[in-house]
């Protein structure tokens, strides 16, 4: 099995063969079950391929973490736009690039901005695609996939 690291992850120093190799020992080890927890306490061990995957300073690690919290807060919250009846709660606030800089900003904004709306479209039509391709061998959503396709090249 060949492993690749996904387009646009942030991937650690190791290459992307060898961790996954570890993981899939990992797997098998643990009677095909896979979890965090299992793979952090595995890193543990200093001559652990995984091991330079992760922060083992505390302090770095405890603002790491509560980065991620407060990423994981902003994209926890939705809003409703009243557009009359069926208004349904999106995403209040989405994830653009200004000046080198990558930053929330209102949905609302995002969208009534030319450059910050056309963002917005391509990292959906990039979930979308990445939907596809995690999903590809599902007949059942051939028709979606095939609307799609067709959508993006009209």
């Amino acid at each position: 099995m060949i492993y690749k690291w996904k387009q646009g992850s942030h991937a650690p120093k190791i290459e992307a063969q060898v961790v996954g190799e570890e993981l899939e020992r990992l797997r098998v080890f643990h009677n095909g079950r896979l979890d965090n927890a299992t793979v952090v306490e595995a890193a543990r061990d200093k001559l652990n391929p995984l091991h330079p995957a992760f922060e083992w300073d505390d302090r770095k690690a405890a603002a790491a973490y509560r980065l991620d919290q407060a990423g994981d807060l902003i994209r926890a919250v939705d809003v409703v736009i009243e557009k009359g009846e069926g208004s349904a709660p999106i995403r209040a606030f989405v994830s653009v690039m200004r000046d080198e800089d990558r930053s929330y900003t209102s949905v609302q904004h995002a969208l009534s901005d030319e450059e910050l709306r056309a963002q917005v479209v391509a990292q959906a039509w990039s979930e979308l695609e990445a939907f596809h391709k995690k999903y590809a061998e599902l007949t059942e959503f051939a028709k979606i996939f095939s609307l799609i396709g067709e959508a993006r090249t009209a």
